[in-house]
Parts: C-alpha cells; sequence; structure tokens
C-alpha cells in the first residue's frame, strides 16, 4: 500500500484499464481515425460522481481535468480533482482530450478530461436534472443562463449531491455530501471578441474513500466469498462511532473529530478568460484562475486482520466487556491542507489550409501546507463495528503518527508549447509537439524517521528535535509528441504516435522522511499499427509500449508474522514497463444501431522494485504490476429508435494481482453498465442508468497489508481486507430544458 495510497488519493478513483494510446473509436471519415471521444468518461464502477481513469499502460494517479481552458487543479494531492469539478448541468459540452494534447498543453501523461460552461446566450434557458437511486442517493442540478443586454450575459448553476452509499453510516447521513455553486458574467463584442468571470464555491464532505473497505474470504485461487454475517458493499466497516483520535503532527496536540467533519473541504475560486479573433485566420486566447482550498480528507486504510491463532486478547473500548472473534488493524488518516493555486495561459492559434497551430505560454503557481496524522486503531470483525482495547494497551488507539507526513511549500512551472496538426496531402497527417517547462520547488520537509509520538518539537530516541528542512529543486522538464497517420489507399492506412516526457517530482514526493532519491521521473508511451475503414465499420489495431522510470516513494507494510507489530513506513524505488496489443473497432450495421469494441492484451510489469522492512529486504523486479490486468475486453452497444434510446457498456478485467510480490490475486471480474432514455417532447428527457446489472460483487484494487507476503496459500481461506466494486443499482433521473 503506497503512501501516496493510489487508492485514497484516485480522487478520479477506480481503474477502468484501458491500455491502448490508440484512438477509442474511429470517425466515419474514411481517411481518418478519430481524435478524441467521451464514449464511457462517466462510467465508473467505483465512484458514481468522477471520471472513469482510462489508462495507457502504467497505474495512473487521477485523470487529468480540464475546465474553461485550465486544469481544474494544479496537482491532484492534496487538492483532489473532484472538490473543484463534478459531471453538471454548468457543463455546455465535454470531451476527451489525447494524450498528446495533455502532454504538450499540460505537461502530464495520459488521456484527460476537457470541459467547457455553459456562458450564455441570446435567449434565456434553463436546465435541471433531479436522481434518485435505489440506495436512496438523491442529486439535483440546475442551471439558468440568458442576456443581460448591451453584450452582457450570465450563468447561474447550482449542484447538490445528497448520498448515502450503498448502506447506512450510522454517524452520518452521506458518504458524500456536495455543493457547487458557480455563477458568472460575460461580455461579448461584435468583432467576436469575449470576456468571461466565473466565480464557484465548492463545500465537500467524501467519505466514499474510507469507506470502500470491506472483510472477506479468500479462497486462495483468486475467489472471495463473505464473512459470515457481512455482505461486502452492502454492510458499512467504518466504526459506529465515526470519531477519530490523534495527534496533529503540526503541534503535538491530543485531538478528537468527527469523520464527517474532519474530512470536509471547502473551496473559492475565480476565473477570467478573454478570447479575440485576430486577422489571417489568427485567434488570441487569455486565461486566468485563483482559487483557495482547506481541505480535510483522509483514508480509514486495513492493516491486516488478526484471528484466534494469533491469541487475541481484546475488550470492547466503550464498555471493557471481553471480546474474543476477529479483530480489524487499521490505520486511521487525517490529511488536513490548504492549497492556493494560481494559472495563467496565454495561446496564439491560428489555421491555414495544411496547418492548425497552436502557441502557447503556462505560468502555473501552487502552495501547498499539507499535513497527514495517523493514528492505529482496532475494531471488531463486523458490520458497524465497534472500537476494541487491543493487548495490554489501555485505549483503542496506539502508534500516533508512525506514518504521518508533511509538507509545506511552492511549487511554479513557467512552460511555453508549440502543437500544430499538419496535412501536406489527403493521405498523410500528422500531430506534432514540443513543451519546455521550467520547474521550481521549495519545500519545507521532515528529515526524521517516524516513532509513536511524533510531530514537530517532538524528540526522537536519540534526543533530537524533530524540524523542519528546507530543499529546493530547478529544473526543465519536457515533452515531445509525435503521431503521424498516412492512407496508403482511401479506406487502410497506417497510424503511429510517440510520447516522451519528463516530471520533477511534486511536493508530495517530499511529505516522507527525505529528499527523494530521484529528483524527476521519464516516461515513455507509444504505439504503432494500422487502421481500416468502410461504410459499416472503423477499425483500429495496434502494437504499444509504455514505460515510467525512477519511481521513488513511500509504502506501509504490515509484519504478516506479528501482526501486534507496528506497521512501518519504508521507501521503495523500482519502474514500470508494459508492452501490449489493442484492437478497437466501431460496427454500424443498420441504422441506429452502434457496436463499439475493444480488445487489450499486455505485460505491465515491475522493473527493479525493491524495499527494506523489519530487517528483510525484498526485491520484486518483473513481477506483475498490481491492479492490472493481462487481458481487457470490452463491449459498447447503442441503439436508438425513435424517441428511445437504450445502451450498455460491458468490460471484462482478467485476474489482478493484489500485492507486489504476485502471491494474492483476484479472479477476473466483469462491470457491466446499462441505460435507456425517452425524449417526451422538445423539454422533458428520461433516464435510467444502471451499475453492475448482472449483480456482480467483490474486492478489487489492493489488499494493504499484504506486499510482504512472498508465499499466499498461507492465506487461502483466512480473512482479508479490500476495496470492492459498485453492488448494483439504479439511477433514475429526469432532465427539464427551457
Amino acid at each position: 500500500m503506497e503512501i501516496k495510497f493510489h487508492l485514497e488519493r484516485n480522487a478520479l478513483i477506480c481503474t477502468a484499464f484501458l491500455l491502448s494510446t490508440v484512438t477509442l473509436t474511429a470517425q466515419n471519415k474514411k481517411d481518418s481515425i478519430a481524435e478524441s471521444s467521451d464514449r464511457g468518461v462517466m462510467l465508473n464502477a467505483k465512484s458514481t460522481t468522477e471520471p472513469r481513469q482510462i489508462e495507457i499502460g502504467l497505474p495512473m494517479n487521477y485523470t487529468a481535468v480540464s475546465f474553461n481552458g485550465l486544469p481544474a487543479v494544479y496537482y491532484y494531492w492534496p487538492n483532489t480533482t473532484s472538490n473543484h469539478w463534478r459531471n453538471e448541468q454548468l457543463l455546455a459540452k465535454r470531451g476527451l482530450m489525447t494524450m498528446p494534447q495533455v502532454a504538450v498543453k499540460d505537461g502530464e501523461i495520459g488521456y484527460g478530461v476537457d470541459s467547457w460552461p455553459e456562458l450564455g446566450g441570446d435567449k434565456f434557458k434553463g436546465k435541471v436534472n433531479y436522481g434518485v437511486n435505489t440506495f436512496g442517493a438523491q442529486n439535483f442540478d440546475l442551471n439558468l443562463s440568458g442576456p443581460l443586454g448591451k453584450g452582457w450575459y450570465y450563468t447561474l448553476s447550482a449542484y447538490n449531491n445528497f448520498d448515502p452509499g450503498s448502506f447506512s453510516l450510522r454517524f452520518t447521513k452521506y458518504s458524500d455530501r456536495a455543493q457547487f455553486y458557480t455563477g458568472g458574467l460575460t461580455k461579448r463584442w461584435n468583432d467576436g471578441s469575449q470576456l468571461s468571470f466565473l466565480y464557484k464555491f465548492t463545500d465537500v464532505h467524501n467519505l466514499t474513500i474510507a469507506a470502500n473497505y470491506a472483510p472477506f474470504i479468500w479462497d486462495g485461487k483468486g475467489g472471495v466469498k463473505n464473512v459470515p454475517g457481512f455482505r461486502i458493499g452492502r454492510d458499512s466497516y467504518l466504526p459506529v462511532d465515526g470519531t477519530m483520535e490523534y495527534l496533529d503532527v503540526r503541534t503535538g496536540e491530543h485531538k478528537q473529530v468527527g469523520l464527517y467533519s474532519a474530512y470536509g473541504s471547502y473551496v473559492h475560486e475565480g476565473c477570467i478568460s478573454f478570447t479575440k479573433p485576430l486577422a489571417d485566420g489568427m485567434s488570441l486566447s487569455l486565461r486566468a484562475k485563483v482559487s483557495t482550498a482547506d481541505l480535510g480528507t483522509g483514508d480509514q486504510t486495513a492493516n491486516g486482520i488478526i484471528t484466534a491463532k494469533d491469541n487475541i486478547d481484546a475488550r470492547y473500548a466503550d464498555t471493557g466487556e471481553k471480546y474474543t472473534g476477529a479483530v480489524q488493524k487499521r490505520v486511521a488518516q487525517l490529511n488536513d491542507s490548504r492549497v492556493t493555486d494560481a494559472f495563467f495561459t496565454g495561446e496564439l492559434i491560428k489555421k491555414t489550409l495544411k496547418h492548425d497551430w497552436a502557441l502557447g505560454l503556462n505560468e502555473w503557481y501552487t502552495y501547498i501546507d499539507y499535513a497527514r496524522s495517523t493514528t492505529t486503531y482496532y475494531h471488531e470483525v463486523a458490520p458497524n463495528p465497534r472500537k476494541l482495547i487491543y493487548g495490554k494497551n489501555s485505549s483503542a488507539y496506539e502508534n500516533f503518527n508512525g506514518s504521518s507526513e508533511y509538507d509545506k511549500g511552492t511549487e511554479n512551472k513557467l512552460a511555453a508549447y508549440i502543437m500544430d496538426t499538419w496535412t501536406p496531402s489527403d493521405r498523410f497527417r500528422m500531430v506534432y509537439g514540443l513543451r519546455l517547462e521550467y520547474f521550481h520547488a521549495n519545500v519545507d520537509l521532515i528529515p526524521f524517521a517516524r516513532f509513536n509520538g511524533f510531530y514537530i518539537g517532538a524528540q526522537n530516541a536519540a534526543g533530537k528535535t524533530v524540524a523542519t528542512e528546507n530543499h529546493t529543486t530547478d529544473g526543465l522538464n519536457y515533452a515531445v509528441s509525435i503521431a503521424p497517420k498516412y492512407n496508403i489507399t482511401s479506406d487502410f492506412g497506417l497510424t503511429a504516435e510517440a510520447n516522451f516526457l519528463t516530471q520533477y517530482r511534486h511536493l508530495e514526493g517530499y511529505s516522507g522522511t527525505g529528499v527523494p532519491h530521484y529528483t524527476h521521473r521519464p516516461y515513455i508511451v507509444g504505439q504503432a499499427g494500422i487502421f481500416y475503414n468502410r461504410p459499416w465499420m472503423e477499425l483500429v489495431s495496434a502494437f504499444t509500449y509504455a514505460m515510467r522510470g525512477h519511481d521513488y516513494g513511500r509504502i506501509v507494510v504490515t509484519n504478516n508474522d506479528d501482526l501486534s507489530q507496528t506497521p512501518e513506513m519504508v521507501n521503495f524505488s523500482g519502474g514500470i514497463r508494459t508492452i501490449g496489443w489493442t484492437t478497437d473497432a466501431m460496427f454500424h450495421p443498420v441504422k441506429g444501431f452502434t457496436l463499439h469494441g475493444r480488445f487489450t492484451l499486455q505485460s505491465p510489469k515491475y522493473t527493479g522494485y525493491s524495499f527494506t522492512a523489519f530487517n528483510k529486504s525484498y526485491s520484486f523486479d518483473n513481477s506483475m504490476v498490481t491492479k492490472q490486468s493481462k487481458v481487457i475486453v470490452e463491449f459498447d452497444p447503442r441503439y436508438s429508435f425513435g424517441k428511445f434510446a437504450v445502451w450498455a457498456n460491458l468490460r471484462y478485467y482478467s485476474k489482478q494481482y493484489v500485492n507486489v510480490a504476485n502471491s494474492i490475486y483476484f479472479n477476473g471480474r466483469w462491470e457491466t453498465f446499462a441505460g435507456a432514455s425517452y425524449v417526451l417532447n422538445d423539454h422533458v428527457t428520461f433516464t435510467a442508468n444502471m451499475t453492475n446489472f448482472l449483480g456482480q460483487t467483490g474486492a478489487q484494487g489492493v489488499i494493504p497489508s499484504s506486499d510482504t507476503v512472498e508465499d499466499g496459500s498461507q492465506f487461502a481461506g483466512y480473512m482479508l481486507t479490500g476495496n470492492y466494486i459498485l453492488p448494483f443499482q439504479t439511477m433514475l433521473s429526469a432532465t427539464i430544458r427551457f
């Protein structure tokens, strides 16, 4: 379990792994392949409010999201995207950014979501959506826009989500309670120039990550079954009291908080944009944004189950009554952060007969004051569990700040980029781009090993006072993308893409016990293949390659030979390399019916992955990357007739390993989605959407306590704890436009 906690910091949490850098679908034009698509971008089997991750052969922490021409956040941690952006009625359009666009314009790797707000037009327009699901979640979403006169226009939006999750939390009503309010003014001139102002406030209390744990019995052959008395995905595994005691890592003050209030985040965001058409097919875009965020996030990570064979000595913390069942060990995390992001992007665009140029400048800045306080505690293995006092402890809590984190500082990226789509002939097209980025970071970190009672100002066993240390980093990042396409015939051709990128480590790389061993990481993602288009079909098939080097981070590991021993935070190093083959096709054999299909065969492996824990060295070079499948299949049929439309999305993921030792794994699984819509008239549309409609349940992701387990057979028939996919649910909604 990486302390960067891929499961936690994934504001965009579900790993819907799609390897290829090839496009998702093909266009109807015979001589082209698609630049982008938003197909399935919001179909997420782990979260109902965030985009799925479209990955590219490397485990991705998040999906880059752009709103109104600027990033939703500077970086996903600790300022998670879902505190700033949701799929709301405010959005006038949304699509998928290609990998070259993300690499060259944002300096990130992977696909991205591109979204633009409703700014108002010459006529009043209203959009309201109300939805409810089978677990009692409700979503209300409203946008109003229109003219004010004299070239001025307005937009107003309100988004409210009331989501209890798939079970009842005893200490609060909702696992995700989100409020988004946006207002904007736009001035337009007769020459096409436009000036816009937007302000947004958000109030988010999100417990979905902390709540996504369940105990299960692993059968030793990749399957899981329910622990007696506990239903995966239908029972809560968060402690019934919903509280956390911790030692503030900044001050050393002992505190107690409720999880709902502690996991609350508040954002103020202001944006200004100006666009102006120029002579000779040129246009100018200037955009700026400032946001301030007061963030409370966290997790309740499971660190192993203690059973009767471990000589359990426990009693209930609330009554003192003796307890004799299995004991769950967990690490509670409270991430307290204040973040200020500031962005400026200027872009000059020019279109000619053979070129589509974009020349841009980024000045992006962030200030982060981040502290994670941690506590280990115990509870019973049961729905809505009660906390336990284990062994000789005097309370349910121990090991205060044994895996705490801290960083405080600034990052700045000053970048220039150029991107072009060059079409010298009907047969050849080349997309290419270059980004040069000066990176600067100034950070205060804590270069001390963690211990029980750790905080700034405490003394360690050697008598040294824990204090911060300043570190600065300067360097040049770059991104190079090239994507040629050549038509051999009008229907058949060759396609390729290569993306090279380097990134200096963000501040989160300094929040552990010292400076990262590697200051920057290289990425290479590429593909080469063929495309073939007919009136009834478009197909792309390509070999793919992806590499990320210089991985250096932190993991918290458990001594599975002695679960009573305190989990240890250690550094790991290594890299990842993936080769694969993907075929993607779109069929439309009859009017109104389309079928999209994708098949991926891949082999993502660690290179040089190693760490030392509990006086033992571990090396997992050439092992399969956790949470990744060798075979991925996706089917996406859609049929429209009259005012009705029905669709489905079915994805198959083959066996996935849950630990870097590859000793514990989950068998292949299906994730399924389906929906139907009916257009009553020009103003009203009814929609029904289903998630995992085949009734799939079960575990996914990683098991945090298993990274040191080299022989998984010893856990056959034993209880483990991990994440799970959403159980079957249906969302009914009505959209009214007026």
